[in-house]
């Protein structure tokens, strides 16, 4: 499906519209296209194919055309117009904290500003006096998120390495002479963030898709290019390899190209043990191949069952297959509902029905209202009297779903002083209360840390969400005692978050210890819109990493189950 793809495409123009002064009118057009396209259950190739694309709600005539083109030529005109007129530094602008498309705009117009080099330099040599928005409290919190990005990986995060590797993936499927393709390495493994994207293809004609490949329109520049494979750079810049394989040994080299080295050179080990020879051709044995078309043959041959890319980090998956205990692993099957959702009430784009409804079509047995708390002012986070009238919209659209239990919930901050932003009386009226921190991120970790177990030892407070505040690409997370955190949770019966958003917090190495600790986690998705539900997957993506099943899950509870654990402490 090329609805991911094409989705970041009518956003990229969006973007690019703001930064340009569209009209606002334009830029909620193709917001709304990105939307449709992305939620819409049917592959939208297919239905270009039978020229259906504008019976799709949020799709008109020009975003349509757009639409074909991109599914005809693999690109955009327009787009890549943008691209010519705007310096692609402007979108590296966009992850500095407290720049948004039309503070960028203006930094490249009043100032040339085009280039995150070009932002530091200005702020150095005080060219930025006299625009307007920009005065001293402004520079200064600018320079300080200059400071917290510079420590941010330059890895891709997730989410976009992941729609890059699947567009390539798609691609190359579509090729003369490739019979199968997939994406491997940290990609395949889930892991939060790439550094590149490995891709094998089968193929008797390696030359002839190597050479398709190189020219693909994602390609930048060609790195290198041999008899069995290639390296180019693609959009936005990462390096994606390419190796192709004949059938019988397309699964010894998927299994290679996945990785990882560690979980490899054990397998290595294991097979010299078994008297066999891997290699990224096959399996063999004295000389002779005895498999390696099927990577599941690869893990046959050597004794065990197969292994889920997920769980290939050297973290123990060798001994627990080999002992037949390897996790019964999470799965998006599992999750029965949502508990960690925004609406218009604070800073969401969709009201309180169309978020159930939106829940319900995927099946939930429960769907939380957890909008933020006041302290959140530029959210417009709800005090006591407001969720309060809230309660009546809920109890409203209940009666109209009544096949989903929609409970009340707040996303409430956590003070400085570790208390909490809204009173007990209130806290307790509600069916779950989630902390999270979105302030302080500067305090030193001793203080944060007990900022923060003061808070999930509220009894009040069900789940503490974002544990670290990381945001991948953009912010690493604050000094906070993870390990000392997941302790305290296991102390209180407080659970954890696996937000799946931008943040993946927790990390799957801090979910694998809060597991094993005995905490249950929380897969949520954090939604602000209707269509964020779908980041589902990364969450479970994370869990999976961790060697999460069912029961370490606490939407994966029914909803008599999750009713029981809520009310835990009155029982």
């Amino acid at each position: 499906m090329q609805n991911a793809a094409l989705a970041q495409i009518f956003d990229s123009i969006a973007d690019y519209h703001e930064l340009s002064g569209e009209n606002p009118f334009k830029i909620r057009a193709f917001r709304r296209a990105a939307e449709a396209v992305a939620n819409y259950p049917e592959a939208i190739e297919d239905m270009a194919e039978r020229g259906e694309l504008e019976t799709i709600e949020g799709l008109g005539k020009g975003t349509g055309g757009i639409a074909r083109e991109f599914l005809a030529t693999g690109q955009v005109r327009l787009l890549e117009g943008f691209k010519e007129q705007f310096p692609e530094g402007l979108f590296e602008l966009l992850r500095v904290p407290g720049l948004g498309p039309k503070r960028v705009a203006v930094l490249f117009k009043e100032a040339q500003i085009g280039s995150i080099e070009d932002l530091k330099s200005a702020i150095e040599n005080d060219r930025l006096k006299g625009i307007a928005g920009f005065g001293p409290a402004t520079i200064k919190n600018l320079q300080s998120g200059l400071e917290r990005l510079a420590k941010v990986s330059r890895r891709l995060p997730l989410s976009d390495a992941l729609n890059l590797a699947q567009s390539l993936e798609g691609a190359l499927s579509n090729f003369e002479g490739v019979q199968r393709a997939m994406f491997a390495g940290s990609i395949r493994r889930g892991c939060d963030t790439a550094g590149n994207v490995n891709l094998v293809a089968e193929t008797d004609q390696p030359e002839k898709v190597l050479e398709a490949f190189v020219h693909l329109p994602f390609v930048l520049t060609i790195e290198e290019q041999h008899t069995d494979g290639a390296t180019v750079r693609a959009r936005p810049g990462i390096a994606v390899h390419l190796k192709c394989a004949t059938s019988e040994s397309f699964g010894a080299r998927l299994f290679f190209e996945t990785g990882s080295s560690a979980h490899i050179e054990h397998a290595r080990r294991r097979a010299e043990k078994l008297g066999l020879e891997l290699h990224p051709n096959g399996v063999f044995q004295n000389g002779k191949r005895v498999g390696g078309d099927r990577e599941s043959e690869v893990f046959e041959l050597l004794g065990v069952p197969f292994i889920e890319p997920e769980l290939r980090e050297n973290r123990g998956e060798w001994n627990a297959a080999a002992q037949g205990a390897l996790p019964q692993l999470i799965t998006q099957a599992d999750i029965r509902g949502e508990l960690h959702a925004h609406s218009t009430w604070s800073d969401g784009r969709h009201t309180i029905r169309q978020m159930v409804e939106a829940a319900r079509a995927r099946g939930y047995e429960y769907h939380v209202i957890s909008d933020h708390s006041k302290a959140l002012a530029m959210a417009g986070g709800l005090d006591a009297k407001r969720l309060r009238e809230q309660a009546k919209e809920i109890a409203e659209v209940q009666q109209d779903f009544p096949d989903i239990k929609i409970l009340r919930g707040i996303e409430c901050d956590i003070m400085r002083d570790g208390t909490m932003d809204l009173d007990d009386d209130i806290l307790h009226e509600l069916d779950i209360v989630i902390a999270s921190v979105h302030s302080g991120f500067n305090m030193d970790e001793a203080a944060q840390t007990a900022r923060m177990i003061k808070a999930l030892s509220h009894p009040a407070v069900d789940i503490v969400a974002h544990p670290t505040g990381r945001v991948l690409g953009v912010r690493p997370g604050y000094a906070v005692d993870v390990p000392a955190l997941i302790e305290a949770a296991r102390e209180t019966g407080t659970a954890m978050e696996i937000n799946c958003s931008e943040r993946l917090d927790l990390s799957d190495e801090y979910a694998f210890i809060a597991r094993e600790a005995g905490v249950l986690l929380s897969i949520d998705t954090d939604a602000h819109s209707t269509r964020m539900l779908d980041n589902l997957s990364f969450g479970i993506t994370t869990a999976r990493r961790a060697w999460c099943e069912k029961k370490d899950i606490l939407n994966a509870k029914s909803k008599d189950e999750l009713l029981a654990w809520l009310n835990r402490y009155q029982q």
